[in-house]
């Protein structure tokens, strides 16, 4: 069987590799690891729960079914997201809710759709993460931010604050486990969106 997808060694990735080899245990995990955040994006265009869960439980329906013949290009967090959109735009349409916004949604090319989708939640998620972060001591958000927000390598921190690189790690380790804590309630999508955040 061809891989359909490039395997990258994400957990998520690594689960829908197996699952299209037929492991049920490995998609079920791959299920529950996005249907709670699938489900909390769906509410951005669904306000009926009872909808919204349908939708996402079709989606990884579809998904199982066809497994062997997709060829997903993107990460399977990217697809799932699309598809999700695509499904709950295809409902407002089929009821006639908005209509004008649906019809400006569907114009968008879709390669561009799974950039805006993770930018928009990101977006929402902003401000917990900066109220988060502001409860930081000063010294642990600066490498935080430095590391996770601005990509800067320890080496590069250490020598920018004049301490050293086991210090460093230290204070990003300290900051990422007081972030984690504080942000409990909405991990599952900040790894949708941003799963190296917290690595």
């Amino acid at each position: 069987m061809e891989n359909n997808t490039k395997y990258n060694h994400n957990p998520e990735d690594h689960f829908w590799y197996a699952a299209t080899g037929d492991d049920k245990k490995a998609f079920k995990q791959l299920f529950e690891l996005f249907y709670p955040p699938l489900c909390s994006y769906a509410r951005r265009y669904i306000d009926d729960r009872a909808i919204r869960e349908d939708i996402v439980q079709e989606v990884f329906a579809t998904l199982w079914e066809d497994r062997k013949k997709l060829t997903i290009s993107t990460s399977i967090r990217s697809y799932l997201i699309v598809c999700v959109k695509n499904l709950c735009t295809s409902h407002l349409r089929r009821e006639g809710y908005m209509q004008q916004y649906v019809d400006s949604q569907i114009g968008k090319k879709l390669h561009s759709e799974t950039e805006s989708n993770d930018i928009y939640l990101l977006t929402e998620l902003q401000e917990l993460l900066e109220k988060a972060l502001a409860k930081l001591p000063d010294t642990y958000r600066t490498v935080f931010e430095m590391n996770r927000l601005e990509g800067k390598s320890f080496d590069e921190i250490a020598e920018i604050l004049n301490i050293s690189v086991r210090t460093a790690k230290r204070y990003k380790s300290q900051a990422t486990d007081v972030l984690k804590q504080e942000l409990k309630d909405y991990l599952p999508l900040l790894y949708l969106v941003s799963p190296s955040l917290f690595n």
